[in-house]
């Protein structure tokens, strides 16, 4: 979240942009039993594995979830 933070600090408020972020929770909705480590894990395979024409989605995070947890 930090780097984010300091990204957008780097243009004014008005400023245009468009994006979309997805936080510990998100992945926690869809496999409550989730650990800390287990979410980090997730996050890095998705981010690893991004394809800007598909994007991060509620399917890209699951599949991240399954290979984490071995399914």
């Amino acid at each position: 979240m930090a780097g984010l933070i300091a990204r957008l600090k780097q243009y004014p408020p008005d400023a245009l942009c468009m994006g979309t972020f997805w936080l510990e929770d998100d992945f926690l909705s869809l496999d409550g039993s989730l650990s800390e480590e287990e979410i980090a894990e997730a996050m890095r395979i998705c981010e690893h594995s991004h394809d800007a024409g598909i994007g991060f989605n509620w399917d890209t995070l699951q599949l991240a979830i399954d290979h984490v947890k071995g399914r």
